[in-house]
């Protein structure tokens, strides 16, 4: 049986005005007498930066994790600094965030339920912490749809590192030869390399550089399921 592994991010979501809701908490909790865009744009930067940096060297093991290297930098250009309890509860706070700011791609819901309809066996393999995943997926109905979740903060890594794949490959019992990764982002194009997982690129930005040709390339969720109808799924 072929299994379909979703990321959420930059394929079944997007985020909204994400670093300005972030950048507004935290000016309004620690008084930083900057502009709202101007920290905002500073968010965005060292939480882009770290992201980059934490996949690049292959540390990345949360958005939990995320938030509080990004709050560490993003405070140090203000000569600021948390304790360890102020910067579990931002972590927290900016990860809420990420729930709060997401919005669905208008493709998604018929798609999804499509597939449903067809039987296809459904899994999200994702960069965001398991509790973020399920609250995006719990308040637009979705995660009905699917069979588990499995996510960077439980297998203790993040894509585009192999195990993350790997424990995927285990919670739904199938070889690399019977999964499909739906997903926008490069990281599943790069991990999933290594355990020749086929990929189906949805390409929500447009202007992102692929490393690698993917086995399909999707300029809309909604190519989905002919697609699959067409290899056989």
């Amino acid at each position: 049986m072929k299994v379909l592994f979703f990321e959420v991010l930059n394929t079944l979501i997007k985020l909204n005005n994400f670093e300005t809701e972030s950048a507004r908490l935290i000016k309004d909790e620690l008084n930083i007498r900057v502009s709202l865009d101007e920290l905002a744009t500073q968010f965005r930067k060292e939480w882009d930066e770290k992201y980059n940096m934490l996949i690049s060297k292959g540390v990345y093991r949360s958005l939990r994790q995320l938030a509080k290297e990004t709050m560490i930098s993003l405070l140090k250009k203000y000569y600021l600094s948390l304790s360890p309890a102020e910067l579990d509860y931002f972590s927290n706070a900016i990860s809420s965030l990420i729930v709060e700011t997401s919005e669905l791609y208008p493709d998604v819901i018929e798609t999804i339920d499509k597939l449903s309809q067809m039987n296809v066996s459904m899994y999200i393999l994702t960069n965001l912490d398991n509790d973020v995943a399920k609250k995006i997926l719990l308040r637009n109905n979705l995660l009905r749809y699917f069979k588990g979740v499995v996510s960077s903060d439980l297998t203790k890594v993040g894509k585009p590192a192999v195990k993350i794949f790997q424990a995927a490959l285990s919670r739904a019992n199938v070889p690399p030869s019977d999964a499909f990764i739906v997903s926008g982002l490069v990281e599943d194009i790069v991990g999933a390399k290594f355990l020749d997982i086929k990929v189906m690129f949805v390409r929500r930005i447009s202007n992102v550089q692929l490393p690698f040709k993917p086995f399909y390339e999707l300029d809309a969720l909604s190519q989905l399921p002919d697609i699959l109808s067409k290899i056989g799924l």
